[in-house]
């Protein structure tokens, strides 16, 4: 296992160690900050805890359009573009391509399965996802062509596929309990890993190869959450991505990871999704941005390098075609009336509590929910003294006020107009937390919406209310407190 941070306990468990493979980046090392993400890194690759500068001339950085116009949601790189899904709710959160190339699936975090080029097998009813879950991952089965969807809550469903297990989370969510972030079946069709947030494995139908479990902490910049898992066709082990930019083998080659890259340190540009390339090659790491590594296999073009991705657009999930080698980058875009996912650029998000607004440990950029007029940014009577506070100018919340408060440093100013691609505060402690929701007007002290109906133990109805907003425009959802009644939500209050 490559390990090149403190925020990583160091931890041994990959039993294949080979020499490594060239590493291809999508962009130059010297480049501009793309969609409020922060860029430019060395290009190094490490192995055994030995660093190996590459001259730059020996990298090839690919700028290729994507095969097709790219889609809001799905834009396809030398694969067959066969259609995708709407920029609509709810947010696109997985995809996958089937045996032998010619189709995908995209899935949403509904559980809502689209099918391109491919046979439909049915899709999660939004109705059987547990209350504060959503489908987090999709994976084919290479033997029936069917495909398992899991969900945040551990509950994996197969679709012409069978069931081999699960794992079985208390209800609680990110904070308390690792949430199940991905699935990924092995090639033969045997069996499925799921990888949960704490970098813990599940085996089914097939042999386990080790995990990050008890070995990832929160470090100085970013909390790190366990993201994607891919498995290696050519020995059958797995490599599990971090969001600070490591990856992880277990039986697997270590080609290189983002964090080795940015020379062991987070470069706050996040890791979304890992795919590994069909004939065993390596493997593709996929950044929130658009950005695209290649670790041993070649690279098709990205989002990034050709400026493709949408505003407001998180990459969120990556595929690679069996019959070309390119491959498929979904995007997380799910515009609700004006408004945007103000937490979509920090996939380390370890959600907490829903009091009077929704509490996130994080580390990263918060952008403004919508249109809006920045009223207020301190107060003392608040953790670190922040209380960023904005009224919205546009949508069904339009004349309602937002805040962003805790240990967040301010990047506006009162009396600033704002939109949903301004960063109004950035994450700087991932040891506290973020807390947002809806405010009372300007006053002193300030308040959250409501502050009378919170006993210090309960979720608030204006919390409750603030935290659907953040999971129809595709964020993780807090954890509702069960001490004392939420209070009432006025009539004329929008809903989600």
């Amino acid at each position: 296992m490559s390990v090149s941070s403190s925020d990583l306990v160091p931890q041994h468990d990959a039993r294949t160690t080979l020499s490594p493979r060239k590493h291809e980046a999508d962009t130059d090392t010297a480049r501009p900050a793309r969609n409020g993400f922060p860029a430019g890194r060395a290009v190094v690759s490490a192995l055994a805890g030995l660093l190996f500068i590459l001259p730059l001339g020996g990298l090839t950085p690919s700028a290729a359009a994507a095969s097709t116009p790219p889609s809001t949601t799905v834009t396809a790189y030398d694969a067959p573009y066969l259609g995708a899904p709407p920029a609509t709710n709810p947010a696109v959160v997985g995809v996958t391509t089937v045996t032998g190339g010619g189709g995908y699936y995209v899935l949403r975090s509904n559980g809502e399965v689209d099918a391109y080029g491919a046979p439909s097998y049915g899709s999660l009813a939004s109705a059987s996802l547990a209350t504060g879950a959503t489908a987090t991952g999709i994976a084919l089965d290479a033997t029936t062509g069917g495909y398992w969807i899991v969900s945040s809550n551990g509950t994996v469903k197969g679709f012409n596929a069978p069931f081999l297990g699960e794992p079985h989370i208390t209800p609680g969510g990110w904070g308390q309990y690792p949430a199940a972030v991905a699935i990924a079946a092995v090639p033969d069709g045997t069996g499925y890993y799921v990888l949960r947030a704490n970098g813990g494995v599940d085996a089914y139908g097939v042999k386990g190869h080790g995990s990050l479990a008890k070995h990832l902490h929160y470090g100085a910049t970013a909390p790190v959450v366990a993201v994607a898992l891919a498995v290696d066709p050519t020995t059958g082990g797995y490599w599990i991505a971090t969001s600070t930019g490591d990856v992880a083998n277990f039986d697997a080659p270590d080609d290189g990871s983002p964090l080795a890259s940015a020379h062991g340190g987070y470069d706050g540009v996040p890791v979304s999704a890992l795919a590994a390339a069909p004939d065993g090659t390596g493997y593709y790491v996929l950044r929130a941005n658009g950005e695209i590594d290649g670790y041993g296999a070649a690279l098709h073009g990205s989002l990034a390098a050709s400026k493709a991705l949408p505003v407001g657009g998180l990459a969120s999930a990556l595929a690679v075609d069996p019959s070309t080698g390119g491959y498929y980058v979904t995007v997380d875009v799910t515009p609700l009336d004006g408004y945007l996912n103000p937490l979509r650029a920090v996939t380390s998000l370890v959600p907490q509590e829903i009091d009077q607004g929704v509490d996130y440990c994080a580390s990263g950029p918060v952008y403004a929910l919508g249109d809006a007029v920045v009223v207020n940014l301190y107060d003392p009577e608040w953790p670190s003294g922040v209380f960023i506070s904005y009224r919205l100018t546009n949508g069904p919340a339009k004349g309602l006020y937002v805040y962003v408060a805790e240990n967040v440093t301010p990047k506006v100013l009162i009396g600033e107009h704002v939109t949903p691609t301004t960063v109004v505060g950035v994450v700087h402690d991932a040891k506290t937390c973020l807390e947002t929701g809806w405010a009372d007007p300007p006053a002193s002290p300030e308040h959250a919406a409501a502050h009378l109906e919170y006993n210090g133990e309960n979720s608030t109805a204006y919390g409750l209310n603030f935290n659907s907003l953040l999971q129809v425009l595709g964020a993780r959802p807090g954890l509702s407190q069960p001490d004392g009644p939420p209070g009432p939500l006025p009539s004329s209050w929008p809903r989600w």
